[in-house]
């Protein structure tokens, strides 16, 4: 657990969050370049694609985190000092713009972000699947890296689990247990818990190269798409299992404790349906229904042929 990697001069510190995301989207950006010629899609357009994809993404993402905890970024603007939880993150209203330094919530970003890029695509004229197609690896790719700034950084925790990772005093970790009365103060770390963190983003890249063998099989523009997020909606609901950071809260919570004493969860913890799973459910939903009436159109329009050459 490294929340910065290193400090520059007299001490500005290089946050290992904000320098991992940014390395993501470096080779994400690259990565769609070579895409998007493969398709025809010019590199310049490309490029301003990507740049609505990542500012919409992190406004998108940030707003969400912020929503969700809505008071206590209010108790630190009103000079209350906010909760312990936040006091390494957020020390006053300024707190909101640093999301370098942890705070993304990665579906409200994924939601905004395709939705900018798809309106500026049909602006440009460009067709939609393969705008897709191209961004969608980038945008997995990116997330392997922003998960390992999560680990590093200590959100995005998992449940106690015996042969899990621990967490020091300066992690988010270490401080929403501690306001949560979970751990006391002065523990050396938290106790042993999931590294969900480090679940996703394996997930995330096994989802990648997935992805890159897929697209020399893709049928239809689009598709490459669609199984992203039909699959990144499963390894989310999955992960969210082993979760513990509670500000998304549930839909409604249905405990099954002989489940979770096989997964080597806590009994009395509740498995489903986190807000995240239920909204990961909708995706998957969503996917599974738009690729099978692209199927469809596809089947009904053999002339449509793929322009797509594997980079």
């Amino acid at each position: 657990m490294r929340p910065a990697l290193f400090h520059i001069g007299s001490g500005f510190p290089v946050h290992s969050y904000g320098f991992l995301l940014a390395v993501g989207m470096v080779f994400g950006v690259a990565l769609a370049v070579r895409r998007g010629r493969s398709v025809g899609i010019a590199t310049a357009d490309t490029l301003d694609l990507t740049f609505y994809a990542i500012v919409a993404g992190l406004l998108g993402a940030r707003l969400l985190y912020v929503l969700m905890h809505a008071s206590d970024y209010a108790r630190l603007c009103a000079g209350g000092g906010g909760g312990r939880a936040f006091g390494r993150i957020l020390s006053d209203c300024t707190a909101v713009l640093r999301f370098w330094q942890g705070g993304l919530a990665f579906l409200g970003g994924a939601l905004l972000a395709a939705l900018i890029v798809l309106l500026s695509a049909r602006r440009k004229g460009l067709g939609l699947g393969n705008v897709a197609d191209v961004l969608a690896p980038s945008v997995s790719l990116a997330h392997v890296f922003g998960r390992l700034g999560c680990f590093l950084v200590g959100c995005c925790y998992g449940k106690p689990w015996a042969a899990g990772v621990h967490f020091p005093p300066d992690s988010v970790a270490y401080e929403e247990l501690l306001a949560r009365h979970e751990i006391f103060a002065g523990a050396e770390c938290t106790p042993n818990l999931h590294p969900t963190q480090l679940y996703e983003a394996g997930g995330e890249l096994l989802i990648f190269v997935s992805l890159l063998l897929l697209w020399r099989r893709r049928k239809f523009p689009g598709m490459v798409a669609l199984a992203y997020a039909f699959a990144y909606g499963i390894l989310r609901f999955l992960v969210e299992v082993f979760r513990d950071d509670q500000v998304r809260g549930f839909v409604f919570q249905l405990r099954l404790p002989g489940l979770a004493g096989a997964l080597g969860l806590p009994p009395s913890d509740p498995l489903f349906l986190s807000s995240a799973q239920a909204m990961s459910l909708l995706l998957v939903a969503a996917a599974a229904i738009t690729y099978a009436l692209l199927r469809r159109r596809t089947a009904a329009s053999p002339e449509w042929k793929t322009t797509s050459r594997p980079p």
